[in-house]
Order: structure tokens, then sequence, then C-alpha cells
């Protein structure tokens, strides 16, 4: 008996507090089967195992994207970065004149 293979991604996100969650779950497990299992057939198994994967990145990709969007917008509202110490840019920019 051939068991049904399936591609299985969990995630856990950490948002920062302020982050809106728009009804976004902060964790989620995705089961994709692999529509053909007969490993003996590694062509037909492989192009299934193709288009699972890229329905994979396309469904959990999505849905980080809406976190990346609303974690983006607070992420605006932060202090920006220091600027560079005179001393690290001249040694970053002495090291290109040499070569």
């Amino acid at each position: 008996m051939a068991s049904t293979r399936t591609i299985t991604i969990s995630y856990e996100l950490h948002s920062p507090p302020e982050t809106p969650s728009n009804s976004l779950s902060t964790s989620k497990t995705h089961s994709f089967p692999i529509a053909s299992s007969n490993t003996s057939d590694l062509p037909g198994y492989y192009a299934a195992l193709r288009e699972t994967l890229a329905s994979a990145k396309d469904t959990v990709g999505d849905e980080l994207t809406r976190w990346r969007d609303a974690t983006g917008k607070a992420e605006l509202s932060k202090e920006p970065k220091p600027p560079k110490k005179e001393e690290e840019e001249e040694e970053e920019n002495g090291d290109d004149e040499e070569a």
C-alpha cells in the first residue's frame, strides 16, 4: 500500500506588538499532497512534486507578503539607523582604491 506523500510547511511569526494583524494568523500549518505518489514513475512523480512545490511557495509566499506589508508600515515609523562613522567609510573606500 502506497502512502500519500505530502509537503508540510509550518510557521509561527513573532511580529512587533504594534503591528496591526488585520485578521492575519500568526501561526499556520499547510499540507500540500503530491498528486502522484508513484515513485516508480520518476518523471511523473517529479513533475507532480514541482507543481506541488510551486503551489506551496505561492500560498505561503502570499501569506508572508501580507505580514511583510503589515510590519513594513510599522517599521517606517521607527528611527533611522545612525550614519556610519567616518573611519568606517574610509576603510571601505580605501580597499576599493588599491585594486
